[in-house]
């Protein structure tokens, strides 16, 4: 236990010293929120949430205002997360090589994610409570909060594989768009397609829609968030493993002085 709180506390101090990170966090996301929102227009669109088959009214700007905020924090928290798994990837390998246990590893890089996740979202979504108020304010954060952990172990399994950072940001801004528009009831015609249950945003943007014009409770969709955020985090763990399987046990761990 020892060893993961010193592990999870040299993560966070890690993570909050990323002042790109913080910068897109205060800046990025109110921005692009309050783009969607002024900008798009509040012409009412209709559209069907293919989560239960019904079908629904809207305003463009409310729903352009959850796809944009889905895309921000996608961004966001990927990046952050892979930008901090990389940095940290030849550390990790010499703490493992010492005898440092990996499961305290793991379980640092676990918590620094749900950590950054929980933070993002809940800014994201206080964000978004002030331009507009939805049925069900509490699901809509759940709904950003999911895609913000799908993100991030999105971020953490490319770090394992890929060299630079811009290789990485394109990745994840790539996937993301590639993700978002299509699902989008205001700028795709393809919203309604079968294959959109298969992008790895489809459940949170299905639930954050529920959540923002029906009183209903649908959280069946965010088990598709949960799919992909088990894969997703299950390939960085074990190619984290991996990795480091070479390393010999000590009886006693070594103490983490946060040099790299």
């Amino acid at each position: 236990m020892s060893a993961y709180l010193v592990a999870s506390r040299y993560a966070l101090l890690a993570m909050a010293k990323n002042r790109l990170a913080a910068v897109l966090l205060i800046v990025f996301i109110p921005v692009w929120i309050t783009v969607a929102k002024t900008l798009t227009t509040p012409k009412t669109f209709p559209f069907r949430l293919r989560a239960t088959g019904t079908w629904l009214r809207a305003g463009g700007d409310e729903i352009t205002m959850i796809s944009g905020s889905l895309n921000a924090v996608s961004l966001l928290v990927g990046f952050l997360m892979f930008s901090a798994a990389r940095r940290t990837r030849a550390f990790d390998r010499r703490l493992t090589a010492a005898g440092y246990p990996r499961t305290a590893l793991i379980g640092a890089k676990l918590t620094t994610l749900t950590v950054a996740s929980v933070l993002v979202s809940s800014y994201a979504t206080a964000w978004m409570l002030l331009y507009w108020t939805p049925l069900q304010p509490f699901l809509l954060g759940l709904a950003v909060l999911a895609d913000c952990l799908v993100y991030g172990a999105l971020g953490m399994c490319l770090a394992l594989f890929l060299r630079g950072e811009v290789e990485g940001l394109v990745t994840i801004i790539m996937t993301s768009i590639i993700d978002l528009a299509p699902q989008s009831p205001v700028a795709s015609t393809t919203a309604d397609k079968p294959l959109v249950e298969l992008l790895p945003s489809y459940g949170s943007l299905q639930t954050s829609l529920a959540a923002g014009f029906t009183r209903s409770i649908i959280l069946s969709p965010l088990i598709h968030s949960a799919v992909w955020l088990t894969a997703l985090t299950v390939t960085a763990l074990a190619a984290f493993a991996l990795r480091t399987r070479a390393a010999p046990h000590s009886r006693r761990a070594p103490a983490m002085t946060g040099k790299g």
